[in-house]
Formats: C-alpha cells, sequence, structure tokens
C-alpha cells in the first residue's frame, strides 16, 4: 500500500468511516505508539500498522495484540469511569471540538 507522504492518515479512512479529522487523529495517535509511550510490544505493532505490514482489524483480531489492545481498552474504561460527571461532559465536548477542528483542517 503506498500512501503519499502529505496524506499518511488516508490509510485510515475506511475504519474512520470516511473521517479525514480522525484519521489524522488515528495516525497520529499510532505515530506515538510507535515513538514507544506504551511500551516495546504496541510500538513494534504501531510500526507495523504505520509500514503497511498489516492493518488494525487484523491486530486486534490476532493473539499478539488484540489481548493488548482490550488490556488498554479496559484501563481507559476504568479512568473514565472514575471521573465526576461534569469532568467526563467537559472531555467529551473537548473531544467532540478537537475532532470538529480537525475535520475542518483536513
Amino acid at each position: 500500500m503506498t500512501i503519499p507522504d502529505h496524506e499518511p492518515e488516508r490509510q485510515f479512512l475506511d475504519i474512520t468511516e470516511g473521517s479525514r479529522g480522525l484519521a489524522k487523529l488515528l495516525h497520529t495517535s499510532l505515530r506515538r505508539l510507535s515513538d514507544g509511550v506504551a511500551g516495546d510490544d504496541l510500538q513494534e505493532m504501531a510500526r507495523d500498522v504505520l509500514a503497511g505490514h498489516t492493518d488494525l482489524r487484523q491486530i486486534a483480531a490476532s493473539d499478539a495484540y488484540g489481548n493488548q489492545l482490550l488490556d488498554r481498552y479496559h484501563h481507559f474504561r476504568q479512568w473514565e469511569q472514575s471521573l465526576d460527571p461534569e469532568e467526563r461532559q467537559r472531555l467529551g465536548a473537548q473531544a467532540a471540538e478537537t475532532s470538529g477542528r480537525l475535520e475542518e483542517d483536513v
């Protein structure tokens, strides 16, 4: 899969249902993972996805990475549940605003 250098997020348009802003955010998140912010295993996974060797659907279904992603998701859900309702609402509004801004920027 060859992706133009100026639009590396295009490979994620199918998983983001055509949202260029969310595809850009996903690409940026994978870049951070590829820098090792979440450990060696997820670093390797992110590098494989960004290089086009695999895709996120295959990763989620794999024994090698699926459990790690599920574990990280459970940690996120625990954190989210620990927020008070006002903070959860504020963060949700902030995420929606950021997503809207990303859509405008692409």
